[in-house]
Parts: C-alpha cells; structure tokens; sequence
C-alpha cells in the first residue's frame, strides 16, 4: 500500500489501545503480520516457477555436487556442507556488493 495525501493518520491522543490478550493471541498475530510482509513482497505463482526451474538446473545439479565433495572432504554433515557453501556465496556476494558501491562512490566523486 502506498502513502498519499488521503490517508488518514491516527493522532496518538486519538488512538485507543485494545485491552491485555494472551501470548497465542500476540503469537497469531505475530503470524499473520509476518505472512502479510511476506505474501505483499512475493508473487506465489511467479517464485514457485522460478523455484522449480532453478531446482531443476544443471547449475543447480553442481551446486548440490560441490556441497557433497565438501561434506566428504571434510567429513562433515550434508547441513554443514551445505551452510558453509552458501555462506561462502553470501560472503563473496557481499564483497562485491562493497567493491561495486565503492567503485561508484569514488566515480560519482570524482576519485
């Protein structure tokens, strides 16, 4: 939902808080508010077909490889393999991100 003008906004003098509930009624809507933020951002149908192509990929295939060598390799469980592969992914995904803002920093300075 997006702001406009038209929106009503609630002065706190206004606003009555609803009486005490118990912890499964906070816990409900603890669900449901996180399940809102979750079904706004994601189109289902969209992200199961792109799920399914992604698991279905060649690529794919060889990730799941490389997590079972490592598991091998190490002799470490397949959950073990498998978080520190895709940690190693985040890491490196991360240090771009931070080399790509810094290359952009320093050419909208001027550096």
């Amino acid at each position: 939902m997006q702001l406009t003008e038209s929106t009503t906004h609630i002065n706190s003098t206004e606003f009555k808080m609803l009486p005490e509930s118990n912890i499964n009624d906070q816990v409900d809507w603890s669900k449901a508010f996180n399940t809102s933020i979750l079904s706004t951002v994601l189109d289902s149908k969209t992200q199961d077909a792109e799920i399914e192509s992604i698991l279905s990929s060649p690529e794919y295939e060889v990730i799941l490889l490389a997590a079972k060598s490592l598991a091998i390799n190490l002799d470490i469980s397949p959950e073990a393999a498998t978080e520190r592969l895709i940690q190693t992914f985040r890491n490196i995904d991360t240090c771009w991100k931070k080399v790509l803002l810094k290359k952009g920093a320093e050419s909208l300075l001027g550096l």
